[in-house]
C-alpha cells in the first residue's frame, strides 16, 4: 500500500510539472515572450471556466439527465458540446486580450503562444493536486472513500497505464492550448477563419479521446478517480496523447520558424 501510495503521489507530482518541458523546449525556438501575458492566460481560463461550466451542466442536465455516459448516441452530442463550450470560451477570450493589448503585428506570435502556455498550465492542474492527496493518503492506508479503494484494489498493470494516461495529457493539452493561442493569433492578422481553426483544434482534442472511451465502455472517461480506468482504454488514450503531442510539437515549431519574417512583412 505504501508503494502504491508513493507512486500516485509522485504521478500527481509529474502531472502537475511536465508542462515544464514543452515549454522549456518550444522557447529555445521562440521569439522573447511576455511572462505577463502566461498570468493573463492562467486568469482567462479562470475567468471562462464558470460560465463554461454552467452551460455544460444545463447541456448535460437537458439532454441526459443524471445518468451516466453509456454510449448512446446522444452521449457523443453530450460531450461535444462539452467541449465546444470551453473552446469557445477560452478561444474568444484569448481574442480578446490580444486586441485590447494592441501589440505590433511581429509580436502577435509570441503573445498567442503566451496565453496558451498559461491556459495550459492551469487547467486541470487541481487533479495533479487530487493525485497528489491519494497518493498520501493511501499511504497512511486510508480507504474511507470508494475512489481510494478503487485506486487500492486495481491491479499494478491498470493503475500504472491509468497514471501514465494522466500524466501524458498534462503536456498534450499544453502544446493544443498552445496551438490555440497561435491561431487565436493569426486570426488578428489573417482573418476570422483562423478563429474557428482554433475553436476546431481545441473540441477535437478533447472530444475525439472521449468519443473512443466511451465507444471502449469506460464508465468514467478520462477521470482515473473517479474509477480505475480500463487497461485498453487506457493504452489507446496514451497513443493518442503520444500522438497529439508530436503533431501539435511539430506544427508549433513550424510556425515559429516562420513566423518572424511574416510578422515582419505584415507590419508593413
Amino acid at each position: 500500500m505504501i508503494l502504491r501510495g508513493i507512486l500516485i503521489a509522485t504521478s500527481g507530482f509529474l502531472f502537475i510539472f511536465s508542462p515544464g518541458l514543452p515549454i522549456g523546449l518550444l522557447s529555445r525556438r521562440s521569439p522573447p515572450i511576455n511572462r505577463d501575458l502566461i498570468y493573463w492566460g492562467i486568469g482567462l481560463w479562470l475567468v471562462a471556466l464558470l460560465p463554461s461550466l454552467f452551460l455544460q451542466s444545463l447541456l448535460r442536465q437537458g439532454l441526459i439527465g443524471d445518468r451516466g455516459l453509456t454510449g448512446q448516441p446522444i452521449d457523443y452530442i453530450v460531450t461535444l458540446l462539452g467541449a465546444l463550450v470551453t473552446a469557445t470560451f477560452v478561444t474568444g477570450a484569448m481574442v480578446l486580450v490580444l486586441r485590447r493589448r494592441r501589440e505590433p503585428a511581429a509580436d502577435l506570435l509570441p503573445n498567442g503562444l503566451a496565453l496558451g502556455f498559461g491556459v495550459g498550465l492551469v487547467a486541470q492542474v487541481f487533479t495533479g493536486l487530487s493525485l497528489v492527496g491519494a497518493g498520501f493518503r493511501l499511504m497512511y492506508g486510508q480507504l474511507a472513500t470508494p475512489t481510494l479503494s478503487g485506486l487500492a484494489t486495481a491491479s499494478l498493470l491498470t493503475l500504472l497505464l491509468g497514471l501514465l494516461a494522466l500524466i501524458l495529457f498534462r503536456p498534450a493539452l499544453l502544446l493544443v492550448s498552445a496551438v490555440q493561442g497561435v491561431l487565436a493569433s493569426r486570426a488578428l492578422l489573417e482573418g476570422r477563419g483562423y478563429f474557428f481553426l482554433a475553436l476546431l483544434a481545441s473540441t477535437l482534442f478533447t472530444w475525439m479521446i472521449l468519443a473512443v472511451q466511451i465507444a471502449l465502455g469506460g464508465e468514467n472517461p478520462g477521470q482515473l478517480l473517479l474509477g480505475s480506468t480500463d487497461s485498453l482504454i487506457s493504452g489507446v488514450t496514451i497513443l493518442y496523447y503520444l500522438l497529439v503531442f508530436g503533431l501539435a510539437y511539430r506544427w508549433l515549431a513550424a510556425q515559429l520558424a516562420r513566423w518572424r519574417p511574416v510578422g515582419l512583412k505584415g507590419k508593413r
